[in-house]
């Protein structure tokens, strides 16, 4: 029974908005890209969630600002208020046109001053419940170029002084970002660690990000894709879970950038096809689908990567359980929610006599990080 102090505050209204009863469904925002909604969520149908912050950071040319428009057109068709921070002063308005966004529906700042930034988050979250600040959508893009008023002062004064304070803003930024509880897919870059085993690129912009972010890609290496006759058609982008709490950290997988089409949405799971036996392969180079292709037809790798070869996959329900076994945390409830160690030890509750979710030393291993691939 709820004591007179739990019914009074649950009673009062400005604290009662901030209390959960109940929890509500994870729903999210697809990248259209299956191997990034599963890096993101761990789920085939999953992406960004929606009322937090996710991250994606690669290098430039990697693909961080095609993700985010296919993110952006996903929560455009779904209702969502669009506002996009543009840094850059590059967001690409004519993509967007042609992914269906009418761009007098939503809104585009360019500024990478961050008290405008502020102001932006203050104005559009004014007076929004919490469901509506849920269903208000933030592409920023990106996280790097962002700077204090005080570095545009001093540039103004033709000081060369250097900004050491540039990550508490940033951290003072994220945590304002973070308190409204608006969707929001945040691009940043990386820069070069120089080491020689682990991750070869880090994550800049203040911790804030990194522990406000509820996930986090990090790609880490790319390679010229090219067709048979030797011609560069694109770039494959090597990206793992730098945060999760719904992926499993430092699970990778790839994603194809097509020079012809933006990302293919059909590309990175060949692997995991083979493996539940949706996919066998006849001979060298060639693909069926047993379950599917009853007219015995055999794929060329090259025909592989389109949606009359690879839809039926994503829908079948073995192929789902066996990806996201991979990617996704398999448990919902953790060891130490379920078993009350003091309990045990006063003599309160029995000890279990099989525990087969629990670990044993033989099921860990220390190891040293995979190397980075080479380019």
């Amino acid at each position: 029974m709820a004591s007179d102090l739990i019914k009074r505050l649950k009673k009062e209204k400005k604290l009662s908005e901030l209390i959960i009863n109940e929890k509500m469904e994870d729903t999210y925002l697809s990248t259209n890209c299956i191997s990034v909604n599963l890096l993101l969520s761990g789920k085939i149908k999953g992406g960004i969630k929606r009322g937090k912050i996710s991250t994606i950071c690669a290098d430039s040319g990697w693909g961080k600002s095609m993700i985010g428009l296919n993110v952006l057109k996903a929560a455009y068709q779904q209702g969502m208020d669009c506002i996009v921070i543009d840094t850059e002063h590059a967001f690409n308005r004519e993509l967007a046109v042609k992914l269906g966004i009418n761009l007098n529906d939503i809104a585009i700042f360019e500024t990478s001053v961050i008290p405008d930034i502020k102001k932006i988050y203050s104005n559009v979250n004014s007076g929004l419940t919490r469901q509506q600040s849920l269903n208000t959508f933030f592409l920023f893009d990106s996280w790097g170029p962002i700077v204090e008023q005080q570095v545009l002062d001093k540039a103004e004064e033709g000081s060369s002084a250097v900004n050491m304070s540039s990550a508490k803003f940033k951290n003072e930024l994220a945590n304002i970002i973070n308190s409204y509880g608006n969707t929001n897919l945040v691009l940043n870059h990386v820069y070069d660690t120089m080491t020689m085993y682990g991750d070869k690129f880090a994550v800049p912009g203040g911790k804030r990000l990194f522990f406000n972010s509820d996930a986090i890609v990090l790609a880490s290496s790319a390679a010229k894709a090219k067709n048979k006759t030797g011609d560069i058609v694109g770039k494959i982008i090597t990206a793992g879970v730098k945060k999760g709490r719904a992926a499993k950290e430092f699970v990778k997988t790839k994603f194809l950038i097509d020079h012809n089409g933006g990302i293919n949405p059909y590309f990175g799971l060949l692997e995991e096809a083979i493996d539940c036996g949706l996919v066998i392969k006849p001979k060298p180079g060639t693909f069926t689908r047993p379950d599917y292709d009853k007219d015995g037809k055999i794929w060329k790798e090259t025909e592989l990567y389109c949606a009359k070869f690879w839809v039926d996959l994503y829908k079948d329900q073995t192929f789902n359980n066996l990806v996201e076994r991979k990617f996704a945390f398999e448990d919902s409830v953790l060891i130490s929610a379920t078993q009350d160690v003091l309990s045990m030890i006063n003599g309160h509750s029995e000890i279990p006599e099989f525990e087969s979710k629990l670990l044993t030393s033989e099921d860990i291993e220390d190891g040293e990080a995979d190397e980075i691939e080479e380019v």
